[in-house]
């Protein structure tokens, strides 16, 4: 379920759109900003980026915000193409409503598909996009990777986000013959996808981690002579969101 409604409130949806810089770029461009969701899930973080410009959407023909969601797992990409299915399905059952309008504002702004991060990036720096359908370069890219497996039980977490670990099989780890293959895997995985999104964005790549957990793909040594420096980082007391400025 796409819930606009449930978004509005709360530090940490405060901090990620600090983070994207939203707001600011469109009071200043005052044209239509591309944001590319490349770990979309069930598309939490997207609603929340839709619900700070909801204003804005109503009072403007032409969408202020094109947002293209990406999520390679092909259950969670399934229900997510659902949500899509019966947002415009809204939009046509209630022409006349309010809610209706909002639905069909909201179908036009987005979009979504199928596949890994790294490899839809990749195909979109060598291939021509059509602008009608996918509007390519993006200002922002924005990354919220799975965090790595949790090594003992934590305090709990929200509730479509255990379902999506359940769903993922990423919710504890506790075999520690494969973690340090399957750790060495995961940061070359990291570091290829931070790469490739700084080279196509053109304003900025925002990355969602842990408060207390290295940059994106960092070994934390002197081995991330190649990988990109954040910018600057907005902290919270659980999760911090890395900025990395590409323009």
């Amino acid at each position: 379920r796409m819930n606009l409604t449930s978004n509005k409130n709360g530090s940490g949806n405060e901090l990620l759109l600090k983070a994207l810089g939203m707001k600011k770029m469109l009071s200043l461009d005052k044209q239509q900003l591309v944001i590319y969701d490349l770990t979309a899930g069930l598309a939490r973080d997207s609603m929340i980026m839709l619900s700070s410009i909801i204003s804005d959407i109503e009072e403007s023909t032409v969408p202020p915000l094109r947002l293209h969601m990406v999520e390679r797992d092909p259950l969670v990409a399934s229900l997510l193409t659902d949500a899509m299915r019966r947002l415009d399905i809204l939009a046509d059952v209630e022409k006349n409503s309010n809610e209706g309008n909002i639905s069909k504002l909201l179908a036009n702004c987005l979009t979504m598909e199928e596949g890994d991060a790294l490899s839809v990036l990749e195909s979109m720096l060598t291939d021509t996009r059509s602008t009608d359908s996918v509007p390519y370069p993006p200002d922002i890219i924005y990354l919220d990777p799975m965090f790595p497996p949790r090594k003992k039980k934590a305090s709990a977490v929200k509730k479509d986000m255990a379902m999506l670990h359940s769903l993922l099989g990423t919710a504890t780890s506790e075999n520690k013959g494969d973690s340090e293959e399957a750790e060495k895997a995961r940061l070359k995985e990291e570091q290829k996808l931070l790469a490739a999104a700084c080279n196509a964005a053109m304003r900025r790549v925002v990355v969602k981690r842990p408060a207390n957990a290295l940059p994106l793909g960092s070994l934390g040594d002197e081995e991330d002579y190649d990988i990109p420096a954040p910018s600057y980082d907005i902290r919270g007391n659980i999760n911090r969101w890395d900025v990395y400025i590409t323009c």
